[in-house]
């Protein structure tokens, strides 16, 4: 009987699958980033441009890799998920300072925008937009805030899942943030 309910899908993956979903992602992102590059440069270097098309690409990413896998999301459950289907493929890498039920900081080890592109300013706020995309997808009171310390050339990253007035601001403080941390090192 050819009964639709009973019938199972058998998903027969190998390595050159996952190989090829990982080159697509990074060919994705790398269109992106390249039409968020032309638009900062033909629009007289706005970096909000770039920080408002790398969100827009976060929140595609969650829906293609993430958005069917849980209907609600704890702090720990979305970081893993993103580290398996969205960092790990593109070659993003973090370090996890301090992890809670609502709140993650984290600095970033690995932007892989960053070394082929010489816009380091424009690379770092389409990564920020990216990130920021994807913990909204999933977290849409929260906000991603940067702290960016005294002496360090790499600012600390907060995922709020819950946030303030305040903290909603914040996204105009990040452009600040990494175009002045772009200035300082000479880029």
């Amino acid at each position: 009987m050819n009964d639709p309910i009973n019938k199972k899908n058998i998903s027969h993956s190998s390595w050159e699958d996952i190989l090829t979903q990982k080159q697509q992602l990074t060919k994705w992102q790398d269109s992106a980033f390249h039409a968020a590059l032309e638009k900062f440069q033909a629009e007289h270097r706005n970096p909000d441009i770039v920080m408002r098309m790398g969100e827009a690409f976060g929140r595609g990413l969650f829906a293609r890799q993430i958005k069917d896998k849980s209907p609600e999301w704890t702090i720990r459950e979305w970081i893993k998920e993103i580290q398996n289907d969205v960092w790990k493929p593109l070659g993003t890498e973090f370090t996890f300072t301090k992890i809670s039920q609502d709140m993650a900081t984290t600095f970033i080890n690995r932007n892989p925008v960053v070394p082929p592109s010489q816009e380091h300013t424009a690379a770092s706020l389409f990564n920020f937009g990216v990130m920021r995309g994807l913990f909204l997808s999933a977290f849409p009171k929260g906000e991603l805030l940067v702290n960016v310390m005294k002496n360090e050339h790499q600012p600390e990253l907060i995922f709020k899942t819950h946030a303030s007035a305040r903290d909603k601001l914040e996204r105009e403080r990040a452009i600040r943030a990494f175009t002045f941390l772009k200035k300082e090192d000479g880029t």
